[in-house]
C-alpha cells in the first residue's frame, strides 16, 4: 500500500473515531428525579430528535460565541483548560515514547545475545515476567517504592525535573518491555537468512552483525508497534498524574468527566474540555501513525 494512501486511512479513521467520541460526549444525561415513599427513584429516556436539535444547538451556540463553553472555573473556556492540560502532559507523553522506544530496542537486544548464553533467565524471563504483571499494578509498585524508600525524590513535585521526568520514566516501564519483546523475537526470526550468513561469513562481529544488518532490517517491524506503544503510555498516563495529583491532560480528562455514583454523571459535566482533550489525543495519535508509516517505508522500501 502507498505511503499516501496509508495516511489517508489513518487520518480518515481517526476523524470517524473522533466524530463518534463527540457523538457519545454530547449525548443527553438529563434525569428525572422522583420520590417513591423514602426512596429516591432516577429515570432516563432518550429521544433521537431531542438529541439531535441538542447537538446542533450546541454547535451553533459554539460558532456563535467562539467557545465550546465554560468549565467549572468560572472565567476558564473549555479550549484554555484543555490546551493548558495537554500542554503538562505532552513533555511526559513525547518523553514516555523515546523512552519505551529506545531503551526497548535495547533491553530486546540484550535478550537475543542473552538467548545464547547461560544467563538467558535474565533476559527473555525478566521481560516475560514484567508483561506478566497488569501495567497499572507495575505503576502503583513503583510509585510506592519511590514514595517510601526514595524521600530525596520530590515524588509530588508539579514543577522541576520531577515534573515530567518521574512521570516519563513511570509510565515508559511496561512499554519498554513491551517494545523488547517485539525487538528479540524479530532478531530471533532473522538468524539463519542468508544475509546473516553472509555478513559473518565475511568476517563481520556479532556486534556489527546485530547492529548494522538485523536491527536495522527489523526495525520495519518494529516501528508497527509505535502507535501501540502511544495506547500504553496514554492508557498509564491517568494512573501517573491521578496520584500524583498533577493538571495534565489524562487527570483534566478524568475531572471533566464528573462521574458520580448515583447520578453517572454530576453536575460539572465539561463536554467542552472532554472534545478538546480527544481532538489533541487523536492528532497526536494520527501524527506517531504517520511517522511509523514513513519510517517503515524508508526501513523497507517493499
Amino acid at each position: 500500500m502507498r505511503l499516501r494512501t496509508q495516511m489517508l486511512k489513518t487520518t480518515v479513521t481517526s476523524l470517524l473515531a473522533f466524530m463518534f467520541i463527540v457523538l457519545i460526549v454530547l449525548v443527553p444525561r438529563d434525569l428525572n428525579l422522583s420520590l417513591d415513599g423514602y426512596l429516591v427513584v432516577t429515570n432516563y429516556s432518550f429521544d433521537l430528535g431531542q438529541y439531535v436539535t441538542y447537538i446542533r444547538d450546541y454547535f451553533a451556540s459554539a460558532v456563535q460565541n467562539g467557545t465550546l463553553g465554560g468549565t467549572r472555573y468560572i472565567g476558564q473556556s473549555s479550549e484554555a483548560a484543555a490546551f493548558e492540560a495537554v500542554g503538562k502532559s505532552l513533555l511526559v507523553i513525547v518523553s514516555a515514547l523515546l523512552i519505551g522506544f529506545v531503551l526497548g530496542i535495547l533491553k530486546g537486544v540484550l535478550d537475543y545475545k542473552l538467548s545464547k548464553t547461560k544467563f538467558s533467565v535474565l533476559g527473555h524471563w525478566t521481560t516475560w515476567l514484567f508483561q506478566s504483571i497488569p501495567d497499572f499494578f507495575l505503576m502503583l509498585i513503583a510509585q510506592w517504592v519511590l514514595i517510601k524508600h526514595v524521600p530525596a525524590i520530590r515524588y509530588f513535585a508539579v514543577d522541576g525535573w520531577e515534573a515530567f521526568v518521574l512521570p516519563s520514566l513511570l509510565v515508559s516501564i511496561y512499554p519498554i518491555f513491551f517494545i523488547a519483546r517485539i525487538t528479540s523475537a524479530s532478531l530471533l526470526a532473522q538468524e539463519g537468512k542468508l544475509y546473516i550468513l553472509l555478513a559473518k561469513a565475511k568476517g563481520l562481529s556479532d556486534r556489527k552483525v546485530v547492529y548494522k544488518h538485523m536491527l536495522r532490517n527489523g526495525i520495519a517491524t518494529i516501528l508497527t508497534h509505535l502507535s501501540g506503544l502511544l495506547v500504553f503510555i496514554l492508557s498509564n498516563l491517568l494512573v501517573v498524574e491521578y496520584y500524583r495529583n498533577y493538571p495534565g491532560a489524562a487527570w483534566r480528562l478524568f475531572q471533566a468527566l464528573d462521574f458520580n455514583t448515583f447520578s453517572g454523571t454530576g453536575g460539572n459535566y465539561e463536554p467542552g474540555v472532554i472534545i478538546y482533550i480527544a481532538f489533541s489525543f487523536m492528532v497526536l495519535f494520527m501524527i506517531v501513525q504517520w511517522i511509523s508509516h514513513s519510517a517503515r517505508k524508508y526501513f523497507d522500501p517493499r
